[in-house]
């Protein structure tokens, strides 16, 4: 009796053994796919007018965005009181990111853009 039990349970580990190196085996692990560098990158050198308590505010900045999704401004330095230079970022092409620059330029808040 004692013989074909040790030949069963060594049957139900090997078998227990060879469903879990299936599972393994069937899960595949997917890198993420490369994330493709912004195509729409300039610095832009802005001043405000006055009355903006800190230009160099994180709210500020990124209210000068308005509806544009997918863009984002970073503070590279604030100058002054009136001046920051800002990174801007998002998708491109060409014309769409300088259509965001042309509305942070019709903002009220927002005196001057240079992009140079």
């Amino acid at each position: 009796m004692s013989v074909g039990r040790p030949a069963a349970s060594a049957r139900a580990v090997a078998i227990a053994g060879a469903a879990a190196f299936g599972l393994f085996a069937a899960y595949t692990v997917k890198a993420d796919e490369p994330v493709a560098p912004p195509q729409c990158s300039m610095r832009l050198s802005v001043e405000v007018t006055p009355d903006v308590p800190n230009p160099g505010n994180g709210a500020f900045i990124s209210s000068l965005l308005g509806n544009h999704t997918g863009y984002q401004l970073f503070l590279l330095r604030v100058v002054d009181d009136t001046h920051v230079i800002l990174q801007l970022q998002g998708p491109g092409p060409a014309e769409r990111c300088q259509a965001v620059v042309d509305s942070i330029g019709n903002d009220g808040r927002v005196l001057s853009i240079d992009t140079s």
